[in-house]
């Protein structure tokens, strides 16, 4: 008996909520309508000409130079530490090259060549390598 009740009500609770949307929907169409009559309209906006008077919007930062101070020593200019490798008679292997008594290495002259280290020299200063204990196998070619 309940649910021949309910089920009625419900119907025509369906029925009145159904006559009220319609207003809603007739309110909205209008607004929309509206709002799209109001976007149809020419706008007018800035002519070209007024647009290539206009200053840039960017601002141009001058660019300041640095100096840069360059040492001039022609006589030393290696980019590298030295290393050692292997010494051989009179001969010594620095940074994987051969040199004897006598021959540049990187502005440097190699000067004494002894059993466990070798003196290379500029007009400046002494540099002393020694080679480590590491023990490395020569061949000579």
């Amino acid at each position: 008996m309940k649910k021949l009740m309910i089920t009625p009500l419900l119907a025509l609770n369906l029925l009145a909520n159904s006559g009220a949307n319609t207003d809603n929907k007739e309110a909205l169409i209008a607004e929309y309508k509206e709002m799209f009559s109001k976007i149809s309209k020419k706008r007018v906006g800035v002519d070209d000409a007024m647009v290539d008077r206009l200053k840039a919007p960017f601002l141009e930062v001058e660019k300041k130079e640095v100096k840069k101070i360059a040492i001039k020593d022609s006589k030393s200019n290696y980019t590298q530490p030295f290393s050692l490798q292997a010494i051989f008679g009179n001969r010594a292997k620095i940074s994987g090259s051969w040199y004897k008594v006598g021959d540049r290495v990187n502005g440097m002259k190699l000067v004494t060549v002894r059993d466990r280290y070798v003196w290379l020299k500029n007009e400046k200063f002494r540099k002393k390598l020694t080679i480590g204990n590491k023990n490395e196998k020569i061949s000579i070619k």
